[in-house]
């Protein structure tokens, strides 16, 4: 089943070819073109659900196409996501204010673009999610917020109720921390906080649900995994 139509705007071969490669295997319909003005044409003649767009391209700034999108009242609400070399919080904040609606910096950590990717668009209600998941012994039912190990239920609070299902979601694929605190808490990733947050929450969770916690993983300097 596809999902949905993803335009990726790269003029790297190279990581253009591994960004389609990644997005379809989650079945996503993407296709790339490496210019704005083959953006621009595309856009006008059918845009897409959601745009991953370079800053550095042949032919200007990605950003000021970002600006003619959110300009035109066709494509005002159509999810941009920002991805460049570009590392400095000044740029990060030059693309967020322009309306991106995520930045991503490169390299990038594939698994982490395609769960950007299903959060802008579950945010922007064009991304089914599942109402149930069920892993490791644990069921999560999203829309009654209720979760059980076996039998048992457990009661969570409702930020270690989102850290569980977004792990359990992503199961078996590195979450990183930055990931953790713009989904789950909705920290602005271009702000420096504490990660300290992410550490007490999970220890909580931990406690609460027992013998499935074995299956959640802290891979060092990256983040954390649920491995099933």
């Amino acid at each position: 089943m596809i999902k949905a139509q993803i335009l990726v705007v790269e003029d790297q071969a190279a990581t253009a070819d591994l960004i389609l490669e990644v997005l379809r295997a989650e079945g996503f319909d993407a296709q790339t073109v490496d210019t704005l003005a083959k953006a621009r044409a595309r856009l006008k003649k059918s845009p897409p659900e959601l745009m991953i767009l370079d800053r550095n391209l042949p032919d200007g700034d990605g950003v000021d196409l970002l600006a003619e999108v959110r300009a035109d009242e066709k494509t005002t609400a159509l999810p941009v996501i920002i991805l460049t070399a570009k590392r400095d919080v000044a740029d990060k904040v030059a693309g967020l204010r322009v309306g991106a609606d995520d930045y991503v910096a490169k390299p990038f950590n594939t698994e982490e673009l395609v769960a950007r990717v299903g959060a802008i668009l579950r945010r922007a209600g064009k991304a089914e999610e599942p109402p149930q998941l069920e892993a490791g012994g644990v069921k999560l039912d999203r829309e009654a917020r209720r979760i059980w190990v076996g039998a048992r239920e457990v009661p969570l609070s409702a930020k270690e109720f989102d850290l569980l299902w977004f792990l359990i979601y992503r199961k078996n694929r590195v979450l990183t921390r930055d990931f953790l605190l713009q989904h789950v808490w909705g920290y602005d990733p271009s702000v420096e906080l504490t990660t300290k947050v992410i550490d007490v929450t999970l220890s909580h969770l931990k406690q609460k649900i027992g013998a499935p916690a074995e299956k959640i993983v802290a891979v060092r300097g990256f983040g954390y995994r649920f491995d099933d």
